[in-house]
């Protein structure tokens, strides 16, 4: 991560006005991107920001360049070069002929040509582009590439993606959306394609599971239905049944809802804690009993009774429910993107395996649903942590993510088909 990305910069850029400057690049892009078919757009983007020494349009290149001679241009050119970006990719995004472009708008940065460097103006301008790619705005723009880009292959053959980074799953867990491909400096248009994209995806996930899943119990109609997931034919139909199924005489859901009802009854947050701790746990003390008081167990209880001690004596609000939820979410999966320590994670899917992982967190999000967004970043930091790595080096997180899918599309996916 760039030295760009440690300061927290965005604060200050953002509070204050729209600069004239930063203004007259956004409407140069505004209309343009109205005028010009993609491959030109993405020819005038190459020549203002790799070549602005010789760009047509004099008081937009002479904008770039005084932009750049900002005293806070090393930590804030990034934002505006991002919103430029997005500019051209937002309408891109909406004409589903122009999604190729996207990808290709990517790729300007992948292997920039030797600068120029006759004009000392325009090799500032060229060094900040050279320093984008080391920053979470630009990570974030190469997810959307992978997303973006040509499909290949609906189901890719096992060995080959053992062989691809974990990167280029990116598009089968749209789950990872919203905290993988959006900044903080993200606009609203921005915000509001993602959603759509990750609610497509969704959408035909959910569609291509509900019919795999009737096929296999011979409700479906003849022929034959792909596994939409890497889980093998066994190990996909044992979580289906597990995430949706019944445990004790009740669904997970159902569970989560009778243990709400039974929350509102307690007299104290700290009455709440010790039967919380039970609740989640509980499917993994049916399989493994020794779960009922083990480590872990302990160290959870623990880590449960001091959180938020300042608030054991008051009744338990939706403020103490939500941020307890999230520090349990940290300690379960992964604590922070600036500390990302995981090895509860690891122990709980060594141990007892990932179905019973994930009934673990699927019990807490579904008696919480505001947590769901915390625990989507939580996998979100520990795929972007791991992107760069093999999925055959990381095979844990691979099945992980899965199973997360899996659980969390029959659970709160709405595509019409029933579990």
């Amino acid at each position: 991560m760039s030295p760009w990305d440690s300061l927290d910069s965005w604060s200050n850029y953002s509070s204050r006005p729209p600069a004239s400057l930063e203004d007259l690049l956004y409407q140069h892009w505004q209309y343009w991107r109205k005028q010009e078919a993609p491959h030109e757009l993405i020819e005038r983007f190459r020549r203002l920001f790799l070549d602005v020494a010789n760009y047509p349009d004099s008081s937009v290149a002479n904008a770039l360049l005084s932009l750049s001679e900002q005293d806070t241009a090393d930590r804030e050119f990034k934002y505006v070069l991002n919103r430029c970006c997005y500019t051209l990719i937002n309408l891109w995004y909406t004409q589903p002929r122009d999604h190729w472009a996207i990808p290709e708008l990517v790729r300007l940065f992948e292997e920039l040509p030797p600068a120029n460097g006759a004009n000392p103006r325009a090799q500032k301008v060229y060094n900040l582009v050279k320093e984008f790619p080391q920053t979470e705005q630009y990570a974030s723009l190469v997810r959307l590439q992978q997303i973006m880009a040509p499909r290949e292959a609906d189901v890719p053959q096992t060995v080959v993606v053992e062989e691809q980074p974990l990167a280029y799953r990116i598009r089968h867990y749209p789950f990872l959306y919203d905290n993988s491909l959006l900044t903080k400096d993200s606009g609203q248009e921005q915000k509001q394609n993602i959603n759509d994209l990750r609610r497509r995806a969704e959408t035909e996930l959910g569609i291509r599971l509900a019919r795999y899943h009737a096929q296999q119990q011979g409700a479906g109609r003849s022929g034959q239905v792909v596994n939409p997931t890497l889980l093998d034919a066994v190990g996909l139909e044992q979580a289906l049944n597990f995430y949706t199924g019944k445990v004790d005489g009740r669904t997970h859901r159902d569970q989560a809802r009778w243990f709400a009802t039974y929350s509102k009854t307690v007299r104290s947050f700290r009455d709440f804690k010790d039967e919380f701790v039970d609740y989640l746990i509980s499917p993994i003390a049916a399989a493994e009993p020794k779960y009922s008081g083990n480590h872990f167990t302990r160290n959870l209880r623990q880590y449960l009774r001091e959180t938020l001690a300042e608030f054991d004596a008051q009744p338990l609000n939706s403020f103490i429910l939500v941020e307890t939820c999230r520090r349990l979410l940290n300690f379960l999966v992964v604590d922070s993107p600036h500390r990302p320590v995981f090895r509860n994670f690891r122990h709980l899917v060594n141990d007892v395996g990932h179905t019973l992982t994930m009934g673990l967190l699927l019990r807490l999000v579904l008696f919480c649903s505001a947590a769901k967004p915390w625990l989507e970043r939580c996998f979100s930091v520990l795929f972007n942590l791991h992107e760069r790595r093999t999925c055959k080096e990381v095979p844990w997180l691979v099945t992980s993510l899965e199973h997360a899918n899996v659980a969390l599309i029959t659970n709160f996916g709405d595509v019409g088909y029933q579990f």
